[in-house]
């Protein structure tokens, strides 16, 4: 225990003398953040959330609010139970996941797990979760980008919701952006490309970065419950 609280004590010191040399900047509007934050209180609070009428399975916008579904959702069956993004990529969560996936800022990753940790445990029923995973990406892509930026978020929500972080999904083969496709070819595209590396339980949390076409989050759940997942709740940092 003395030698933790040591270990903590010291990590706190070094903090303070870092941001004393070398004073953090807010990644968005370059004021000044409290701490070693990675946003200033008013990039914080001004983050959007997904507004107007919205599908309460997918979050697609709505013509109004007298209509509950969208069109997908209310004539088929989809794979996910429920899918949520913590605001509009055309907006500066758009600009927090390219820093994370194109300029490497770890800091992101903790930032939006910090906030998807927060959605999680005040909406039903994702307070409800028994585990999480994540999207995979192949090999290939993996070490052309040296990361899996959905897997570094998952784990980080998993750790701060104090539930088991498992891969349970692997990508065999690349496949085209989705945004460049038709809607049925968006599925073809998919189909097959990922497995199961281990049988699923209960209710699984799948962590991406973006919801696009919600597509490769559909399959992969529809994956998941064919290895006998009882349900799937989707979780994005941003949907375009």
């Amino acid at each position: 225990m003395l030698l933790s609280c040591s270990k903590r004590i010291r990590a706190t010191l070094g903090e303070g003398l870092l941001a004393a040399f070398f004073p953090p900047r807010c990644l968005l509007c370059g004021g000044v953040p409290n701490g070693v934050e990675i946003l200033c209180p008013e990039c914080r609070r001004s983050l959007p959330q997904l507004d107007g009428p919205r599908c309460e399975q997918c979050q697609e916008p709505l013509a109004g609010p007298e209509l509950d579904l969208c069109r997908a959702c209310g004539t088929r069956v989809r794979g996910f139970d429920r899918a949520r993004s913590l605001g509009p990529y055309q907006s500066d969560w758009g600009r927090l996941v390219r820093a994370l996936k194109f300029e490497r800022e770890p800091a992101v990753a903790r930032f939006i797990a910090n906030r998807m940790t927060d959605f999680i445990e005040n909406k039903e029923p994702f307070d409800r979760i028994d585990a999480v995973t994540y999207v995979p990406m192949t090999r290939r892509a993996v070490r052309k980008r040296g990361f899996n930026q959905a897997r570094i978020i998952a784990r980080h929500v998993a750790r701060r919701l104090h539930l088991p972080f498992i891969q349970l999904l692997t990508k065999r083969r690349s496949t085209p952006p989705q945004a460049s496709l038709s809607a049925r070819d968006r599925h073809d595209n998919l189909r097959g490309a990922f497995h199961l590396i281990k049988s699923p339980k209960g209710k699984i949390l799948l962590i991406d970065d973006i919801f696009t076409t919600g597509s490769t989050v559909e399959e992969c759940a529809h994956v998941l419950k064919s290895g006998g997942c009882e349900a799937v709740f989707v979780l994005t940092s941003a949907r375009a």
